[in-house]
């Protein structure tokens, strides 16, 4: 990853998305102290890529405001939020669900499988899905890329399984002592609207507990409700809202 700093604005060059997707990529990232008059002068002489991506806190309207102007579109909002595991709730008449679930290790052969479900596009509300410019497939081909590399790291992901039938999975890893991050998480197509991804997120959170965590990291797309319902009654307590903008040359 290459990086540099211009007052708080953080330039990215994303070079891992030139595997990814095929197109050189650059990030900006922001933070609340980047004020709209600075941002539009380094905006005016930075050099963009075939792809650009600017991450701006949902509160810093002004900015947000810039990047338009700038020509990105929005196309989402990434919400983060933290589980302190001291006690994970369970939606009432979901007990009985929650009981019947567990998770395991993967195999090569399990590993095979949740490449294959992710080819039939399981993941379809993240900003490269909802691209015209990309779309399902090679969103499909980023995630498995990005779970390889992760599992190359020695991230062990997880089959999520239901009276012993896969039905998800789930990959986190240590981001600190006793803090994981949950990085990526799906259920299979067979399984979508069935209530299993209750049972994916749930999972996740027992896993992290047993590993002896003190805090969990989710993320979510705003595109995504269905998820934040659950995770919200799961009680995870919202952290923070990214609104993220794109633009193609």
């Amino acid at each position: 990853m290459i990086g540099a700093d211009v007052n708080t604005m953080k330039i990215i060059d994303a070079v891992w998305e030139k595997r990814n997707l095929g197109v050189s990529c650059l990030e900006l990232h922001f933070d609340n102290s980047d004020n709209a008059d600075d941002v539009r002068k380094e905006l005016s002489s930075l050099s963009l890529k075939e792809y650009n991506v600017a991450r701006v806190p949902s509160s810093n309207t002004e900015v947000c405001r810039v990047i338009r102007e700038s020509g990105f579109e929005f196309i989402e909002a990434a919400i983060t939020l933290t589980h302190d595991l001291k006690s994970i709730s369970v939606r009432k008449g979901l007990e009985k669900l929650c009981e019947s679930c567990s998770c395991a290790p993967m195999d090569d052969s399990d590993v095979e499988y949740m490449e294959a479900q992710i080819d039939k596009g399981i993941f379809a509300t993240d900003r490269i899905s909802v691209d015209p410019r990309f779309g399902k497939e090679l969103s499909a081909r980023r995630y498995k890329l990005w779970m390889r590399d992760l599992i190359t790291q020695g991230n062990i992901p997880m089959k999520v399984m239901v009276k012993g039938t896969p039905v998800g999975f789930f990959i986190s890893r240590e981001r600190s002592p006793k803090v994981y991050d949950g990085v990526l998480a799906g259920v299979y197509s067979e399984f979508e609207g069935t209530g299993m991804g209750y049972c994916v997120q749930y999972q996740g959170l027992v896993r992290t507990k047993e590993l002896g965590a003190k805090k969990y990291i989710g993320h979510i797309s705003g595109n995504n409700v269905p998820v934040g319902k659950i995770v919200l009654s799961l009680g995870f307590g919202l952290d923070e809202i990214e609104y993220i903008f794109i633009k193609h040359n």
